[in-house]
């Protein structure tokens, strides 16, 4: 869900952080002497965050049908993985009466719960072993979760009867930072999130309160961008603004949106959280299918993210025109005219909370 780093957009540039956090990064000499100025000076850190989730909240009710065509066919690659590495399905019968339970965090347009429940309703193994599984989509907009149900609905419209009784789905107007309002302690078996943790104001907070409501024993797994050195549809974009555009754009600090495609910081994160068995993979094949040109890519971004988004609507028409000029014609030479996709690469990290945990 998103694009641009406001951290990386806003305090240093993509050239400091690369070099800071990964040896290897493209090099852009030209972003070196321009710097993002922060909307969020002399606001205490209650106020950052709430700038930066009304930033967020209000974009994604606006721009959540353009994220489902612009990125859907794109980060639905990382969900077998996602939903593996979180335990699911299940594997094993599970002692007591009460339904396996996943949540979905940040479940946007529903497509990681799609897949679940097609796998929980269409699994070559005995589902009767869990009789009654939970889901449950939780979201900022009402817009986003409108769009998961709808999804869902009509997935279970075309299943027998007796298979899609197993499964009950619950939808949840919240924050993934404030998990353990909306839910009691030990409360899920299983948590997901797809591109949801770069949306976070604090990443640290979701992964606490995702310790706190899972159950001992339960798995978490996210996935991240790789970096823009090998993510290239962001880099095309931060090279564009950064050579023809207006870099000083007013944004509420956010957090540094490719710090989790750091396997190593990832897994130091969750591990100091105390999760187990932790550990992070990346997703090195998975390519941007449905971005046929430069102009596409321009347009997804301009109306498929936030932070993207808000930079590019704050350029002038003369500079607007100059940054999608440029994207379309570094599409071409990246990807030879078209003639093969865009690389876009995540990573998924995963880990567990102890069995000894109350």
């Amino acid at each position: 869900m998103m694009m641009v780093n406001s951290r990386a957009f806003a305090k240093l540039n993509v050239a400091t952080i690369a070099a800071r956090r990964h040896s290897g990064f493209i090099s852009l000499p030209s972003f070196k002497s321009k710097t993002f100025r922060w909307m969020s000076i002399g606001l205490s850190e209650d106020e950052k965050h709430d700038a930066f989730f009304q930033m967020e909240h209000a974009n994604w009710e606006e721009g959540f049908k353009a994220y489902d065509d612009g990125f859907g066919p794109l980060t639905q690659q990382t969900i077998p993985t996602l939903l593996s590495r979180a335990g699911f399905p299940p594997s094993k019968v599970r002692e007591g009466d009460f339904p396996y339970a996943l949540l979905d965090v940040a479940t946007g347009p529903g497509f990681v719960l799609s897949a679940a429940l097609d796998a929980s309703l269409n699994s070559s193994g005995d589902m009767s072993d869990h009789p009654s599984i939970q889901f449950t989509g939780l979201d900022i907009t009402h817009n986003f979760l409108a769009l998961a149900k709808q999804r869902i609905e009509s997935q279970l419209t075309n299943q027998p009867q007796t298979s899609s009784s197993q499964v009950d789905v619950q939808w949840v107007v919240g924050n993934a930072e404030a998990l353990s309002m909306k839910f009691p302690k030990n409360t899920f078996d299983s948590i997901v999130c797809n591109f949801g943790i770069l949306h976070f104001f604090s990443a640290d907070s979701f992964l606490s309160e995702a310790y706190r409501v899972l159950r001992p024993g339960g798995k978490i797994s996210f996935s991240a961008w790789a970096p823009p050195s090998r993510t290239e549809g962001f880099g095309i974009t931060l090279q564009s603004v950064a050579e023809v555009g207006n870099p000083n754009v007013d944004l509420p600090e956010g957090p540094d949106f490719f710090r989790f495609g750091d396997l190593k910081d990832a897994v130091e994160t969750m591990q100091l959280l105390g999760f187990e068995n932790v550990d992070a993979v990346e997703l090195s094949e998975m390519t941007w299918n449905n971005v046929k040109d430069g102009a596409m890519l321009y347009d997804i971004l301009s109306n498929g993210t936030v932070r993207t988004k808000e930079i590019l609507r704050r350029q002038t028409p003369e500079q607007a025109t100059a940054i999608k000029n440029l994207v379309a014609e570094k599409y071409n030479e990246i990807t030879n005219g078209g003639s093969r996709p865009l690389k876009m690469p995540a990573v998924v990290t995963s880990g567990q909370k102890p069995m000894s945990s109350k």
